[in-house]
């Protein structure tokens, strides 16, 4: 790659990184309005056409005398880091270190921003070093262990408990000395942090050593000190975690499955060793949620195939429970267009739910039998009209698991399209958040809009922005998506610098010019 021209930008003294992303995308959107000026910027760098931010993003870095964005970025990070008061950089750093409301941790820009001052002694420098698990400097700065702290006022034990740079080699061993030392000298194993973001809800320090610190070294340590492994938190969260060892040794230290939901949470991931191991650990594959669903009709709501439900009823799941409303699981898979199961339910003695024609109609509709689906209607015209609400939440509940083809056929027959089902979501939303490209194109076509609400005060176009960001579906087409609803009227994010590069792309493009802020608040 040819160097440009000399010509190196120094950055001002208090530089954003926000700022240098605008003149990226002000670059892109004048290149791809074939602006001579722009053309000129980016030629010596023989870029791949079209130009993408990235692109843009490697022109600005090298303008401003970096090879690389990513340096410019960290540059810009610790300059800045300078111009914050005390207080300012250690907010920052835990927000990062520790997570804050739904905002995942991320353990390698904390350390990072980190290391770009050196605090003086105090409150503020002993809670650095317990994030950093620098016990040295704990040791010397550190009065007595139960002292709440600010900027956050935890007790020391919490900020090294929940710190994510346990997640790093190099800084778990440091992080879980300081935890066991804290220990040993009376720290409180059930403390628990008063997150800014949910004041009201203290998170015990075994939950921050589970979810934040994914640390079973830290987790180990705390239940030795007598954390209590029943705080309705841990257990539950300790199904979402790759290391199934943490699972284990909760359990092992007393934890109960009865009344956390943590089985259902399980059931959540398609994860069949992850269930065994539940059941494996004493999971109740026969305890209903709050609401009363069981886990075999959860597991079938959640889109779990066959296996999952012979695996459950191979360890004590009852094949014949119902639900509050009196349906079966049987029922369940049939509404969920899962034959397979549905034939195996029934080899187990299970009532076929379909023997009524009301309900192999739903049947047929959910698993994509348009001709059975035809018939019925052909002999009922008000079939779809007469629809009770559990019938008419069938195309939500498809479009949540991705079954196109039940969802077509659905539309087809008249199906109201704005009904709502899980999260008190539309179709729309279920499809947007699965990043489902297709079906969003086929719920618009029959009528559907972007503005349809959810549950959690937002809409289709914040249901996929926020599932593009923090929960995406590994095969979700979040910016074809995006497209579509911007097609449909929906107004552009104005604020792309936390949006996923493929958004931030069309979102640059002559299709998509900035407009209004959108309502972008979805499911969590």
């Amino acid at each position: 790659m040819t160097s440009p021209s000399p010509n190196p930008f120094a950055l001002p003294s208090r530089p954003h990184i926000d700022h240098l992303r605008r003149q990226a995308r002000d670059l892109l959107r004048a290149w791809r309005a074939g602006d001579p000026a722009a053309l000129a910027r980016t030629a010596d760098y023989h870029l791949p056409e079209p130009l993408r931010l990235a692109g843009a993003q490697l022109v600005i870095a090298r303008e401003h005398s970096f090879d690389s964005w990513p340096r410019l970025v960290a540059a810009v990070e610790q300059q800045r880091a300078q111009a914050l008061s005390d207080a300012e950089f250690v907010e920052r750093v835990l927000a990062l270190a520790l997570g804050r409301g739904y905002a995942s941790p991320q353990p390698a820009r904390a350390l990072a921003l980190a290391g770009t001052r050196s605090l003086r002694s105090g409150p503020l420098a002993t809670v650095v070093a317990l994030v950093l698990g620098d016990l040295p400097a704990v040791q010397r700065s550190l009065g007595d262990v139960q002292t709440l702290l600010a900027p956050w006022d935890a007790p020391a034990l919490v900020y090294a408990a929940f710190s994510s740079l346990a997640r790093l080699p190099e800084h778990q061993p440091r992080l879980v000395q300081t935890v066991q030392w804290l220990l040993e000298q009376g720290a409180d194993p059930n403390a628990g942090l008063h997150e800014p973001a949910f004041p009201e809800h203290p998170l015990p320090a075994l939950f921050g050593a589970v979810a934040r610190a994914s640390c079973l070294a830290t987790t180990e340590a705390l239940l030795r000190a007598g954390a209590d492994p029943n705080d309705n938190e841990s257990l539950y969260h300790a199904t979402e975690q790759t290391d199934r060892r943490l699972l284990a040794a909760l359990v092992q230290a007393g934890a109960r499955w009865n009344g956390t939901n943590a089985l259902l949470r399980q059931l959540d991931h398609d994860d069949l060793d992850g269930l065994r191991q539940a059941l494996d650990l004493g999971a109740d594959p026969n305890e209903a949620s709050p609401d009363g669903v069981p886990p075999l009709h959860h597991a079938l709501q959640r889109g779990r195939g066959l296996p999952f439900l012979q695996l459950m009823v191979e360890r004590g799941a009852d094949p014949l429970a119902r639900d509050t409303h009196g349906h079966t699981a049987a029922l369940m898979a049939a509404h969920s267009g899962d034959t397979q199961t549905l034939a195996w339910l029934i080899s187990q003695g299970v009532p076929s739910p379909v023997a009524e024609p009301a309900q192999a109609f739903l049947a047929a509709c959910a698993a994509g039998d348009e001709a059975s689906a035809r018939a019925y209607v052909a002999q009922h015209p008000d079939a779809v009209a007469t629809l009770d609400p559990i019938g008419l939440r069938l195309l939500p509940d498809q479009a949540q698991r991705g079954r196109l083809d039940a969802v077509r056929l659905m539309l087809s027959l008249g199906w109201p399209v704005a009904t709502r089902g899980d999260w008190d979501a539309s179709a729309l939303n279920q499809a947007a958040f699965r990043g489902d490209a297709a079906m969003v194109q086929q719920l618009l076509a029959h009528g559907a809009r972007w503005h349809e609400p959810n549950g959690f005060g937002g809409n289709a176009l914040g249901s996929c922005l926020h599932a593009a960001c923090h929960q995406p579906d590994a095969a979700g087409d979040y910016a074809a998506v995006l497209a579509l609803l911007l097609d449909d009227g929906a107004p552009p994010p104005t604020n792309l610098d936390d949006l996923p590069e493929p958004l931030q792309d069309l979102l640059l493009s002559p299709r998509a010019a900035p407009g209004s802020a959108a309502t972008t608040s979805a499911a969590p």
